[in-house]
């Protein structure tokens, strides 16, 4: 799963329901270099511990009520309240399971390849694995290598690499970022520039003789 939040450009779109919108597409200008998120995480077992739980096996609800704190690999999931909503694809009989995790504020964290972590927190969170999406709501905020995000909500399509964030009553998307990140940004890409040596052949003294 990707999380890289690079290279972020701003649109603005015309004024609706009164909100401000913001597209985020990856262009390399904000939160690191590339850096790709372990792709084995979901793969792996799941762990869930709270103080409560309960379940509503008809409607395939599981809810984990009262510090939650649920781990899958390098990611990280803690909140007041989750709720797990399960369904059947009809069409090749797979599981797909959707989190909504709710506090003041849930956070959802993943490690990325290069040890570092990105960090979505806001008062809801809901997280689909099947389809990689990640959607924040109310005071949301991703972080990634000390530069931020923050709005009235955001989504983040793990794998695209899209991030679109929005606020509410007119205000608009903050950005912050951090002057060390950038310049390391750009070593990084100019660094990439670089043409590779190539191999010459050298003709040694006395190697070629006539015959």
């Amino acid at each position: 799963m990707k999380a890289n939040l690079s290279r972020i450009t701003f649109k603005r779109s015309t004024f609706k329901h009164n909100t401000f919108k913001v597209i985020a597409l990856t262009c390399s200008l904000i939160l690191c270099s590339p850096a790709h998120a372990d792709k084995t995480d979901l793969e792996q077992e799941i762990t869930i511990k709270s103080q409560r739980q309960a379940a509503d096996l008809k409607n395939k609800i599981a809810s984990y009520l009262d510090n939650v704190s649920i781990r899958q690999g390098s990611i990280s999931i803690t909140a007041d309240v989750v709720k797990v909503f399960s369904r059947i694809d009809e069409k090749n009989g797979t599981k797909n399971d959707t989190y909504l995790a709710k506090g003041k504020p849930a956070i959802f964290q993943q490690q990325l390849e290069d040890g570092s972590l990105i960090t979505l927190q806001a008062d809801e969170i809901t997280y689909n694995p099947s389809s990689n999406m990640i959607t924040i709501s109310g005071n949301a905020l991703v972080k990634q290598a000390g530069s931020e995000v923050s709005g009235n909500e955001i989504t983040y399509n793990t794998v695209s690499e899209k991030l679109e964030a929005q606020s509410a009553n007119n205000q608009p998307v903050t950005t912050i970022l951090q002057p060390t990140v950038l310049k390391k940004q750009k070593e990084t890409y100019e660094k990439s520039k670089e043409e590779k040596p190539t191999d010459k052949v050298v003709e040694k003294e006395g190697d070629s003789r006539d015959n």
